[in-house]
């Protein structure tokens, strides 16, 4: 690990800010194996269908050994995104549930974002499930990594996503505050309901379900 590696808090969301594929994986290499080297922690990898995997075989290409007994032990877990946002949710909560009960002083997670994909929640279910994370991740032992690449995805993904719900942004090896975050009950007021591109009955169907999109009314956590 990099003696200039970032201090995260724990517990702590954070926006990773990258250009392309190459700088996303060299972070996420030494964020994740920082935790490699400690017994104490676990990893986390979370995407669409595949990217756990690519991810894991990422890193023992990087490490040069073998890690599939670290995984057999559950010290190492694979997530995958859902269309679906409770259910993505869930596939979120549970394993962190898990390994914190198995005694993990510490989750490493990192969940790769997508924007629009048809294996990932619509963009606005995605920017509450962001949001929401915040509260998650409050009731673990829990580093929070969600790359966002400037090179590929849309103004308002940086914007609304990255920015928005997120406390930390870590940038060019810094991690700052972020002056931009806004806090989850607020954001379900003043950015949800004010989605750009929400028509008029949409913007109807999320006030009257408190804020959230796409879910029966009472429905969801």
């Amino acid at each position: 690990m990099s003696p200039d590696a970032p201090a995260y808090p724990i517990p702590s969301h954070v926006a990773l800010l990258h250009y392309g594929e190459s700088e996303m994986r060299d972070a996420v290499f030494e964020f994740l194996l920082a935790g490699l080297e400690r017994p104490s922690e676990a990893l986390f990898c979370f995407g669409e269908p595949g990217v756990g995997e690519r991810l894991l075989k990422y890193l023992e290409s990087r490490v040069g050994r073998d890690l599939s007994p670290d995984y057999r032990r559950g010290r190492i877990v694979l997530g995958t995104a859902d269309p679906d946002v409770d259910r993505q949710l869930e596939n979120v909560i549970a394993p962190l549930e898990a390994l914190s009960a198995s005694g993990f002083a510490l989750v490493r997670f990192v969940g790769i974002v997508a924007w629009n994909a048809p294996d990932f929640p619509p963009p606005e279910d995605f920017l509450w499930f962001e949001s929401k994370l915040n509260e998650v991740i409050s009731g673990f032992p829990v580093i929070g990594l969600c790359p966002y690449d400037l090179a590929r995805m849309p103004a308002r993904a940086i914007v609304y996503g990255a920015l928005e719900t997120h406390p930390f942004v870590l940038s060019d090896g810094a991690l700052r505050q972020n002056p931009q975050f806004i806090r989850p009950d607020r954001y379900l007021r003043e950015r949800l309901l004010a989605l750009p591109w929400l028509q008029d009955e949409g913007r109807a169907r999320v006030q009257a379900r408190g804020g959230r999109p796409g879910f029966p009314d009472g429905a969801g956590p």
